[in-house]
């Protein structure tokens, strides 16, 4: 149990410190498995606040799915037997300097520039192929290569009144570049 919520803190980008960190990820549970769980189960899974009982089996499954397992029983059977590191290129966006552009590239064909604004928001400059257009903004905690892009709070130019929407670049194969362009 204990590695597997280590594998979701990293998977996630960030450590399970704070009431936001847990709505996060709930909200990333969700976007990437299509279940919900709220922050309360996750804050008493995580030990953030007292668990009275154990943790359901459907609680876990969607926990391993969300790190890729098929579900809880999966996970306990396979986890041994893979690593739980991502080794790959990572840039933090707590890394960034306010400017600082980066271009992205997923399959098929798709590619974009983006700048960094401050407080983990970034305006799309340029986009090739990309549903991403000029202008809309986004925040994001992390840039991995081989991994999909989760752009959450998500606001497009051309449909202003859309706003606040998760996009997900690379959803099958990942991001294929990540260029960072220093200031």
């Amino acid at each position: 149990m204990e590695q597997l919520k280590e594998i979701v803190s990293r998977q996630l980008g960030r450590s399970l410190e704070s009431p936001r960190d847990f709505e996060y990820l709930s909200e990333q549970i969700q976007v990437v498995t299509g279940e919900y769980l709220s922050p309360t189960t996750l804050k008493r899974l995580f030990g953030y606040i007292p668990q009275t009982s154990e943790p359901r089996v459907t609680t876990l499954s969607i926990i391993a799915r969300y790190v890729g397992y098929k579900g809880w029983q999966d996970y306990l059977t396979n986890s041994h037997a893979e690593s739980d590191f991502v080794a790959a290129k990572k840039i933090m966006t707590k890394d960034f300097a306010v400017g600082q552009k980066i271009t992205l590239a997923w399959n098929p064909d798709r590619e974009c520039m983006i700048e960094y604004l401050g407080n983990n928001r970034f305006v799309v400059l340029h986009a090739i192929n990309a549903k991403m257009q000029v202008g809309d903004q986004f925040t994001a905690t992390q840039f991995v290569l081989g991994q999909a892009l989760t752009a959450m709070d998500y606001i497009a130019v051309r449909e202003p009144n859309i706003g606040q929407d998760t996009y997900i670049a690379g959803a099958q194969s990942g991001l294929t570049k990540l260029e960072l362009f220093h200031v």
